[in-house]
């Protein structure tokens, strides 16, 4: 049986919405393609493995510790990747995931020259800088408006682990008071028919 979903679980969740909502965005899908062609890439392939490209990956996490790491959502810092290589490498460092062990991970999955793409991503990388340090972002916005905003995520974040206390006690209720068969529908009347 699948694990219940927790709601103080969702709070990497929301740290990542926040760092979202405020990062820059600027990128072009053409442009995402003419720059990783440059590194021997082809057109529309995952350059993790070589599948057909669904999606658009961030290269380098825009997100790190929950604050923003410093990379943007820009033509530079997207590369195409399939679904299985995007979702399985989430925030993960490119070079640690694609050459580990992690579930769907390219050397999980056999990929065979994964030595000369990670000789090519490392060229691309050298190619990707930061595009400002917290501390930039707070010379730019000022001190006061970026505590205020991230305090907000730490209010929300003491406010998901209260709810989380208040669903327990809601759902041992709920399973002491139930009659056997009910929770699974066993004992529900039949539709009505109109």
């Amino acid at each position: 049986m699948a694990s219940r979903p927790t709601i103080k679980g969702r709070g990497t969740s929301v740290a990542a919405a926040f760092v979202h909502a405020i990062i820059p965005r600027e990128a072009d899908e053409l442009a995402v393609a003419r720059n990783v062609e440059r590194f021997g890439f082809k057109s529309g392939e995952c350059v993790y493995c070589g599948n057909p490209a669904t999606d658009a990956d961030h290269f380098f996490a825009l997100v790190k510790r929950g604050k923003p790491s410093g990379y943007y959502h820009s033509t530079s810092n997207l590369v195409p990747a399939c679904g299985p290589c995007n979702q399985s490498k989430g925030g993960s460092d490119w070079r640690t995931w694609l050459t580990g062990n992690a579930k769907r991970s390219p050397r999980k999955r056999g990929v065979t020259d994964i030595d000369e793409r990670v000789s090519r991503l490392e060229r691309l990388a050298s190619e990707i800088a930061p595009a400002q340090a917290e501390h930039e972002i707070i010379a730019k916005v000022g001190a006061e408006l970026w505590e205020r905003y991230w305090g907000r995520l730490a209010h929300l974040k003491s406010l998901m682990a209260e709810a989380e206390m208040d669903a327990v006690l809601i759902r041992d209720l709920l399973a002491a008071t139930a009659q056997p068969g009910v929770a699974r529908g066993e004992n529900s009347p039949p539709p009505s028919r109109i």
